[in-house]
């Protein structure tokens, strides 16, 4: 029998050595069970049935590189003699994949991830499905060398999985056809464009004359396109493989919901060179026409930081160019930006779109990515012929967040900063959370934990958060910490920001009272705490220790003092928290 006194650690005192040993089986025995059934409760396999092997392949083009930058059409033409009441497919491509059916966009994805856990999207088409010919098509794109930092890639691919017998027509194969699209380059972005660091998306140059207008709607001619040939790649799903290979991507389920699109237009003209833009072109009420052989500039304002993708509309003007640039706030001659009401005297800095006309009627031009701004800078430089706007707006996206928590008081200034802080929020949220929107879109720990709170407590959706805490869980090292943020082609490690990861399991867990959530997280728990435990020195603080020990700002680079030297205070109190919260 054993004495024990329940502390921070169970003190027993044996009373027999023949009963201590069979206590002490007994105790190891059970505790086996308890590990093996925490095991079993957090095993995925365990959780849900695995699927079959997929009959689509992945398809890509059969000339173009496989790993560089490119954009590609896929289009293929299924005729139904009837309109379907369900028409279920499952899709995904790498980098990116824009899906339409009948000209209509109904799937953007695949949500960003990494290669372990590819996503995919499954999407109902039967809505806008109809009787007779249909086209699906999608547009897929790589980035390549100058993809975002967050952005994990194995080569150029398109796959398309119908979901039953009676659909297999429409799966990913040589039946479909695809286009090379030139007209598309991805010049890089730098430091100096944009006065800062930069690790988002980069710019995009669309050459109209090369560009296969039209190809997404019915009764395009894709006679002279190339039949669509496989792709290497396994279309097995996550874990199925027989022989447990995962060279490839590593089919699974999206969990989160697709982002909201809806349109938006710019509220007015603050600055105009070279032509006076009337209100009723901003409203889309009326076009612009700029002269042949002229430079026009219109500095276009949103009145509050926004993100989308922008869209312009433009007839005629062979041989003109226009070049939209996106800011935040215009920079003054020392670089800063400063209320960002204020104009005068500030120049334009930012990420630049270029668009090159061909001469053709009602040219729809939208970015494949978003853009971030308050301000867009509209430049146009005209040729032989003049060049008609039709129009320029946006369509607004971010992460499907509805706000149903409200803040009263006597003071009406918070009201105001309760709707500034909600509209930023919701920049910072897309398929994962963002440290920043416009500079950074790499989704962190330390941001994410707060941007997390203020989800549950607006909103109630707890998706994204649960998609944060899996993907940090995904992105522990063997030493047992996490990364600092991920999904990341650059790998980073900020030891603290692990102890937060930490904290925002014990978030979720205190908002949702989801317990199996929790404990299939427990594993990850106990690998970084066991790696801050391999760093205490003697006297139980933390010794010198390797990474970026990041805390705050208000330090040189962050790091507080003995975060290297060893014996840091702060991160020591950090480490004493979490451990408290690790223990509930």
């Amino acid at each position: 029998m054993l004495s024990c006194t329940a502390y921070p650690i169970v003190h027993c005192q044996p009373r027999t050595r023949a009963r201590t040993r069979r206590a002490v089986a007994f105790v190891a025995f059970r505790v086996f069970f308890l590990i093996l059934a925490t095991v079993l409760a957090a095993s995925p396999a365990m959780a849900q049935p695995l699927e079959k092997p997929w009959t689509a392949q992945w398809i890509r083009h059969p000339d173009a590189p496989q790993e560089g930058a490119g954009v590609f059409h896929f289009r293929k033409t299924l005729d139904l003699a009837a309109k379907p009441q369900r028409f279920v497919v499952r899709v995904s491509a790498d980098n990116r994949y824009r899906l339409f059916v009948n000209g209509r966009s109904v799937s953007f994805g695949p949500a960003r991830d990494d290669l372990m856990h590819w996503r995919y999207e499954t999407v109902d088409l039967a809505p806008y499905l109809r009787t007779g010919s249909n086209v699906i098509g999608a547009i897929v794109w790589n980035w390549g060398e100058h993809r975002p930092g967050a952005q994990i890639s194995r080569r150029t691919a398109f796959l398309l999985q119908s979901d039953s017998e009676a659909e297999a027509a429409i799966d990913s194969g040589p039946q479909w056809k695809v286009f090379w699209n030139r007209a598309y380059s991805f010049p890089a972005v730098t430091r100096e464009e944009v006065n800062g660091y930069y690790a988002a998306a980069p710019a995009e140059r669309i050459d109209a004359a090369l560009h296969p207008w039209g190809w997404e709607q019915p009764g395009f001619d894709d006679a002279e396109w190339n039949a669509a040939v496989r792709a290497a790649g396994s279309t097995l799903p996550l874990g199925t493989s027989p022989y447990g290979e995962a060279s490839e991507w590593q089919l699974t389920p999206r969990r989160i919901p697709q982002m909201e699109e809806r349109p938006i237009r710019f509220a007015a003209v603050r600055r105009s060179e070279g032509i006076a833009a009337p209100a009723s072109f901003l409203a889309g009420k009326s076009p612009l026409t700029i002269p042949a052989n002229s430079k026009v500039s219109l500095l276009l304002d949103q009145r509050e930081l926004t993100m989308g993708y922008p869209m312009l509309v433009a007839s005629g003007g062979k041989g003109a160019a226009a070049t939209l640039t996106y800011a935040e706030g215009l920079f003054d001659a020392k670089g800063h930006k400063g209320n960002r009401d204020e104009i005068a005297g500030k120049k334009m800095m930012g990420v630049k779109d270029r668009f090159l006309f061909d001469g053709g009627d009602k040219r729809h031009f939208q970015t494949l990515w978003l853009r971030t701004w308050r301000y867009v800078q509209l430049d146009v430089e005209t040729a032989d012929q003049p060049l008609r706007l039709d129009d320029i707006s946006a369509v607004f996206t971010a992460y499907p967040f509805i706000q149903k928590a409200a803040f009263a008081s006597d003071q009406p200034w918070i009201g105001d900063v309760w709707d500034i802080d909600w509209r930023v929020f919701r920049l910072s949220a897309f398929e994962t959370f963002w440290d920043t929107p416009y500079y950074e879109q790499f989704q962190y720990v330390g941001d994410s934990r707060i941007e997390a709170l203020i989800s549950l407590y607006n909103s109630g959706d707890d998706r994204l958060i649960r998609n944060a805490i899996e993907q940090f869980d995904a992105s522990r090292i063997p030493a047992g910490i996490t990364a600092s943020r991920y999904p990341s082609a650059l790998p980073q490690y900020i030891p603290p920001f692990s102890l937060w990861w930490i904290g925002t399991i014990h978030d979720h867990w205190m908002y949702s009272g989801d317990a199996d959530f929790a404990r299939r997280m427990l594993p990850g728990t106990r690998s970084v705490i066991g790696w801050y435990e391999r760093q205490l020195a003697s006297n139980g603080l933390l010794g010198p220790m390797p990474w970026w020990n990041f805390v705050d700002w208000t330090f040189e680079r962050g790091v507080p003092p003995g975060a290297e030297s060893g014996h840091s205070t702060a991160i020591s109190l950090q480490l004493a928290h979490v451990l408290r919260l690790a223990s509930e």
